[in-house]
């Protein structure tokens, strides 16, 4: 017996929700995938403070690094979501630090060289604990960073001994941020506070040595910048939020986030 109309048409209009019906359900995993992967790098925030913590800080540095590396990576004109992604990646580059003995964070005298091999390894853990996260850009960038932000444009670094553009670019910046963090708040908090002139001329005579000469090239013009975004961290009581705000990672895609923006003809 054939089908009637009334049946066809009920059959036709099923036939067209389908396509609905499947959108709904990939939301809807989308979603659930983009909760649990919130969820997943507010742990490792989490961990990175406590790490922070650990070595008596108070997890301001986290955030000035992440700044810091964001204006970097914005002045070598890499694209907007490569600078937005360094800036919430960086604040995990010391996380491999939970595993390092507090006997070794604490001490006071010169490591010998057993104990500086321990120590190098928070690289190593760093990458292994962000490495197994969620398949995300952010978190592949994140574990690239704890690997490489030791590693020294001469080939002097550890724990790879990697030279030049063999680094990852977002190792070499945030190896320039850390550097500039030292450079600024910590020599600030022991001795004073340090001219602009004198970090980059304490920076600049590691140009080609331990950081990307086309880095420390952007200083100049770049410095004031960092400084006073900086500042304004320091000058605000900043909480655990303030870390994560606005740095949550989504379900984008990579391509061409390792290359530079095409100047404007």
């Amino acid at each position: 017996m054939e089908p009637s109309v009334l049946e066809l048409k009920a059959t036709n209009k099923q036939l067209f929700r389908v396509p609905d019906d499947l959108k709904k359900v990939v939301n809807q995993r989308d979603m659930a995938q983009q909760e649990m992967i919130e969820t997943h790098f507010e742990s490792m925030y989490r961990l990175a403070l406590d790490a922070d913590f650990r070595e008596g800080r108070d997890g301001q540095r986290l955030l000035r690094m992440g700044v810091s590396a964001e204006i970097l990576a914005r002045a070598l004109g890499m694209p907007e979501d490569y600078c937005s992604m360094i800036r919430r990646a960086a604040p995990l580059h010391d996380i491999g630090m939970i595993a390092i003995a507090d006997s070794l964070l604490r001490k006071k005298t010169e490591l010998d060289d057993d104990e500086w091999q321990l120590w190098r390894n928070h690289t190593l853990i760093g990458a292994r604990i962000l490495s197994s996260s969620f398949n995300n850009p952010l978190m592949r960038m994140a574990s690239e960073i704890a690997l490489t932000h030791h590693e020294a444009f001469a080939g002097i670094g550890y724990p790879a001994k990697l030279a030049g553009e063999n680094i990852p670019l977002s190792g070499r910046i945030v190896a320039l941020a850390e550097c500039l963090e030292i450079h600024t708040h910590t020599a600030r908090q022991r001795a004073g506070p340090v001219s602009p002139e004198a970090v980059l001329a304490s920076v600049g005579a590691l140009s080609g040595h331990r950081f990307d000469p086309k880095l420390v090239a952007l200083l100049p013009a770049n410095l004031e910048t960092i400084l006073d975004a900086c500042g304004a961290i320091d000058h605000k009581a900043n909480s655990f939020q303030d870390l994560i705000a606005n740095s949550k990672p989504t379900l984008v895609p990579t391509e061409d986030l390792n290359q530079p923006k095409a100047n404007p003809s």
